[in-house]
């Protein structure tokens, strides 16, 4: 009985220290590429509410595929764009925090990489580092860099408010 007890306590203190929290997630991944935890966090809170296997069809011809397609499972999604969005020439964001196909080439990475969150939440990382480097530090202008890839558009800059009010309503700042 004793054997069993501390075999069960193993098993309770293995899974504890083997997981991180996705909120542990967005820190370590924020701390490393020195950007704001939080920032990061509500980038993806809008983007996906969260969500690991969201893939988001953008403007096509005839509207076909278009909006938010939510899966189960990373091999549902995966196939959903290597089978039916790739033969398309769709274009399509991926996983928690929507990053945008286009980026796959530039990473080095396969569109089913996007579908685990850290690999997904350091992509989104490096993406909104590199746009807060190219805005001198400007939130607002890198948050629409983030979603239009253009520094001073008015759907950026809706959208750079909505991340930020995100960010407020999650963390009081």
């Amino acid at each position: 009985m004793r054997d069993l007890f501390f075999g069960f306590l193993l098993i309770i203190l293995f899974v504890g220290c083997s997981s991180k929290s996705l909120y542990q997630k967005f820190y370590d991944i924020a701390k490393e590429h020195n950007i704001n935890h939080k920032t990061l966090i509500a980038i993806c809170k809008k983007e996906s509410n969260l969500k690991p296997y969201v893939i988001n069809v953008n403007k096509s011809i005839f509207d076909i595929q278009r909006g938010p397609h939510y899966f189960n499972n990373s091999f549902s999604a995966n196939m959903y764009m290597d089978f039916v969005l790739d033969p398309l020439f769709l274009n399509y964001d991926i996983g928690m925090c929507q990053i945008n196909k286009i980026h796959l080439d530039r990473f080095n990475l396969d569109n089913e990489d996007l579908l685990d969150d850290e690999t997904n939440i350091d992509i989104a990382a490096k993406i909104y580092k590199w746009n807060v480097q190219a805005c001198n530090g400007d939130i607002r202008c890198a948050l629409s860099m983030y979603n239009t890839g253009k520094k001073d558009s008015s759907i950026g800059s809706i959208y750079a408010n909505k991340v930020l009010r995100k960010r407020k309503e999650m963390f009081g700042e």
